[in-house]
């Protein structure tokens, strides 16, 4: 049963799984690939951000006329640009209203390196076919999850498939198990990557189904309500203040007061909704902390982070792959490109055993056709 099982869960969602491993594999390493592809982007002329955020926002703003500002990224590693993140602008055929657009910028000087559609880039693709396969936002993000689910019980129907029964543990993970390489490809890869790829499975589907995510998280830790969480009513589809009232980099100066030894991360403009702004600081430790700041007092508040939400924070640091250092992120390279291999070798293992099946089945077939043969001569 559990090679029937494994078995057609690779053959039926194989194309599917073939495209969200590779993408995200792809993703792991999504600034490395987008300084190939655009290095005029990436030209800096120093490392230091000398400029105010103010600076930043409105440098971008005026390279996308009619675009509002929504979250500005200062550079986390060295010789990488300020960010930021713009909506909206002159509505085209080609651009709709709700476009999202980045602005790349020189950190020292605030001078706009580069502007590209976020959604158009071959990183902004990838991102869109890893999280909802090209397909509009909920209903793809919900194929996508269930094609977690499916790599999940591929993964554990093969470790039980794989598990030794007449051999020592050790000795059934060497090279030479199968006839063939594809058995052997198939069989080493697939132990070697079946915990991670299970991890990055059971961390997708988290994200793609996050009120289950919550409800299940819910029952061994707490989490704060949805709307006082940090950043609450500032997501994609809340509509920006069109005239905020404080300065930003004034706003950057409270949040820092906060701690020593704080730097900024990250800036949110706030929303009509929301009319806070968001400042993440980063720690000397590395670790984030979130600051919201009233944009007509100037307030500043420090909301705790409940235990499950730092642990949901967590399931997506760890499905991301960039934030556990370059171990970590060469695993969840692997687990994105091996899948594409253990789906070939899987197919061929299929095919020549179907192939054998009919082979067998011809034999069978002559030998009782022979005496029938036979008499009818007679």
């Amino acid at each position: 049963m559990f090679r029937q099982v494994h078995l057609w869960i690779g053959l039926g969602l194989s194309l599917l799984i073939a495209a969200i491993a590779l993408s995200g594999a792809l993703l792991v390493f999504g600034p490395e690939v987008d300084r190939l592809i655009d290095p005029s982007r990436y030209a800096v002329t120093g490392a230091a951000a000398e400029q105010a955020a103010g600076v930043y926002l409105g440098n971008a703003a005026k390279a996308a006329p009619g675009a509002q500002a929504a979250v500005l990224r200062w550079p986390e590693a060295e010789g990488a640009p300020v960010t930021v993140l713009l909506r909206g602008g002159a509505e085209t055929p080609a651009a709709p209203r709700d476009r999202l657009r980045i602005a790349y910028l020189d950190p020292p000087t605030g001078r706009v390196l580069g502007l590209v559609d976020a959604r158009a880039t071959l990183v902004g693709i990838a991102h869109a076919l890893h999280a909802n396969l090209l397909v509009p936002q909920f209903s793809g993000r919900q194929i996508v999850g269930w094609v977690g689910v499916g790599l999940l019980m591929m993964t554990l129907t093969g470790l039980w498939l794989w598990w030794p029964r007449n051999s020592g543990f050790l000795q059934a993970l060497a090279w030479r198990r199968g006839a063939t390489a594809s058995v052997n490809l198939h069989n080493t890869l697939g132990v070697w990557i079946a915990l991670p790829l299970a991890a990055m499975a059971l961390t997708g589907m988290s994200l793609c189904f996050p009120e289950q995510a919550r409800g299940l998280i819910g029952l061994f830790a707490d989490l704060a309500p949805q709307g006082q969480r940090p950043g609450a009513g500032q997501g994609p589809g809340a509509a920006l203040m069109l005239r905020p009232a404080q300065d930003p980099q004034r706003v950057v100066e409270i949040a820092l007061q906060s701690g020593q030894g704080l730097r900024p991360a990250a800036l949110s403009a706030p929303t009509d909704k929301a009319k806070v702004w968001r400042v993440q600081l980063l720690t000397q430790e590395g670790e984030r902390r979130s600051v919201l700041v009233d944009d007509q007092t100037l307030a500043a508040t420090h909301p705790p982070t409940a235990a499950g939400d730092a642990f949901a924070a967590w399931l997506r640091r760890v499905h991301e792959a960039t934030h556990h250092g370059p171990l970590w992120q060469a695993i969840g390279f692997l687990s994105g490109a091996l899948p594409a291999v253990l789906l070939v070798t899987g197919v061929l293992m299929w095919l020549r055993r179907r192939s054998r099946r009919a082979g067998k089945s011809a034999v069978s077939d002559e030998k009782i056709a022979a005496p029938l043969g036979v008499c009818r001569d007679l």
